[in-house]
């Protein structure tokens, strides 16, 4: 990966942190290469501001669709709610018969709209899923910062080698941030080849 590249970038401030950003695009990355795989398409759920956009096109090449349900915060490429049939359908015709390479959840964190949001779309996706926020909330009573409950339960899932799960690479990538003030955020990374 281009880190030169990723250090321009990362000065107009991607929504992530930025060691666990720079993580994640090293392990896309690398695994893309490692499977010659040219141009991923990326899907990303959830595109608070699209910042994450130039990051996949420029240092993957990737071929990138977010979903968003706002306008506000975002311009997305399909708008709706990513649990709405209708939005799926419009995705799978974008998409062709082409697979998604990479696929970032970060829409709602609620457990049942992260673990919804996995169902739906993770078997469209060959590759990668990644899961934004999994430490995000661990340690408050907020109800709506829960991603991190479906991670754990996924995590349990492959740890016991359950079903689908048992060929799957699983990483969780997480800076710790000691002042109260910075948000636990972190990435859990699903390398399903």
């Amino acid at each position: 990966m281009n880190l030169e590249l990723f250090n321009k970038l990362m000065e107009e401030k991607p929504s992530q942190n930025p060691p666990e950003w720079e993580a994640f695009l090293e392990i896309c990355h690398t695994h893309m290469m490692k499977h010659g795989i040219k141009n991923p398409i990326v899907v990303e759920l959830g595109a608070w501001r699209s910042r994450q956009k130039r990051f996949y096109e420029q240092l993957l090449g990737a071929r990138y669709t977010s979903i968003d349900i706002s306008t506000k915060r975002s311009i997305p490429d399909i708008h709706g709610n990513t649990h709405d049939p209708e939005i799926l359908k419009a995705l799978k015709k974008k998409l062709g018969k082409e697979p998604i390479n990479i696929l970032f959840i970060d829409a709602s964190h609620r457990y049942k709209n992260v673990k919804k949001d996995y169902e739906m779309y993770s078997p469209l996706c060959s590759d990668i899923i990644a899961f934004h926020d999994v430490e995000l909330g661990r340690y408050e009573n907020s109800g709506k910062r829960e991603a991190w409950r479906f991670w754990d339960e996924l995590m349990m899932k492959m740890y016991k080698g359950e079903g689908e799960y048992r060929n799957f690479t699983v990483l969780s990538i997480h800076h710790y941030r000691e002042s109260k003030n910075d948000r636990q955020m972190g990435i859990g990374v699903i390398i399903k080849r």
